[in-house]
């Protein structure tokens, strides 16, 4: 089945025209300043008409089609260049949906990333209904309909709902903390010292070429002033991260995935990334401390368990799904110290 899946005629338009505001403001700043900034600005411009113009065209010569086959979704996106992504149906591991005063729409999450079909891009109601229906019946997920009375957070956690959860205990955070902490001071401080020193240096080569091609910068004083208190900035964002590396998460375990859920962010992957496991074990606090490994492609992702009881389940729910157990992971700590 294939479906006419384009950028509504107003949306086609507002882009135009915010794309010729842009190039009328690169051509008014380029008037006033010369030598290569001159030619940058007005390399901007062309850039800035072309894609006005290129807006208008590919809707109305180049249309996007959105083609539900037997096993996948072929989903156009993507400015200028369209890409069609195949997204399988046993890949999706949640859906939802969600309203806004004149629109709504659905996403699709894959361990490979979420994907929204919005019903404006549609010619008819109808046709975005359809499509919906379809890829429930296809992947086996029901989707509660939206409504002002259900929790937003339900919205972002998506269907169906989940095997197994949990969330992860305080105690993660703290152990993590403590490590790092429990690292004598001068390594630490020389970590620090070598990140500042790579931010400052990114920071000045900028200005450096600019002044040996004898183009107008600000002065030594100032910009190194502003160069160095950036550094330190980002400096301190590494050190704090370096200290709380971790914050407890809501961690589900559902029939094609793995969601990891904090804040307003969520990590989503297939059982098929994953292609090892392990379970290690950790004393703090006078309490035994559970801690899931999982090798995702080339990286450990390490998951805190609340109890003896769930990570029974973990590994037997990891059997059920074909993961193998690995005794070669080891976790960050481990790793940085090796």
């Amino acid at each position: 089945m294939r479906y006419d899946y384009n950028l509504p005629w107003r949306g086609a338009v507002l882009g135009a025209l915010f794309y010729a505001g842009l190039s009328v403001l690169t051509v008014r700043q380029a008037r006033d300043v010369p030598g290569i900034i001159f030619a940058v600005l007005m390399g901007l411009t062309a850039i800035f008409v072309a894609l006005g113009i290129f807006m208008i065209v590919r809707r109305l010569a180049f249309p996007c089609v959105l083609e539900l086959t037997e096993d996948a979704i072929l989903f156009p996106h993507g400015f200028p260049r369209t890409r069609i992504t195949r997204v399988l149906y046993v890949d999706i591991i949640r859906m939802g949906e969600w309203a806004l005063t004149n629109t709504r729409g659905f996403y699709m999450v894959t361990g490979r990333g979420r994907f929204e079909i919005m019903a404006g891009r549609f010619p008819e109601m109808a046709n975005y209904k359809a499509v919906r229906e379809f890829i429930c019946s296809k992947t086996s997920i029901a989707m509660n309909q939206v409504g002002k009375a259900e929790p937003m957070d339900w919205r972002w956690r998506g269907f169906p709902e989940p095997v197994l959860r949990w969330l992860e205990p305080p105690e993660w955070a703290r152990f993590r903390t403590q490590l790092f902490v429990s690292e004598p001071l001068l390594p630490r401080l020389f970590r620090a010292l070598w990140f500042f020193v790579r931010c400052l240096g990114v920071m000045l080569l900028p200005w450096l070429l600019l002044r040996l091609f004898q183009i107008p910068t600000a002065g030594v004083a100032g910009f190194l002033g502003l160069a160095i208190s950036a550094s330190l900035f980002f400096t301190l964002l590494y050190w704090l991260y370096a200290k709380y590396p971790v914050h407890a998460a809501e961690i589900s375990f559902r029939e094609k995935g793995v969601t990891k859920f904090f804040g307003k962010q969520m990590w989503d992957f297939n059982y098929g990334d994953f292609s090892g496991w392990a379970l290690v074990e950790q004393r703090f606090e006078d309490r035994s401390l559970h801690i899931l490994l999982m090798k995702c492609r080339s990286r450990v992702i390490e998951f805190a368990l609340p109890d003896a009881t769930t990570r029974d389940r973990v590994s037997r729910l990891l059997h059920e799904k074909g993961i193998p157990p690995s005794s070669d992971l080891r976790p960050s700590w481990e790793r940085s110290t090796a």
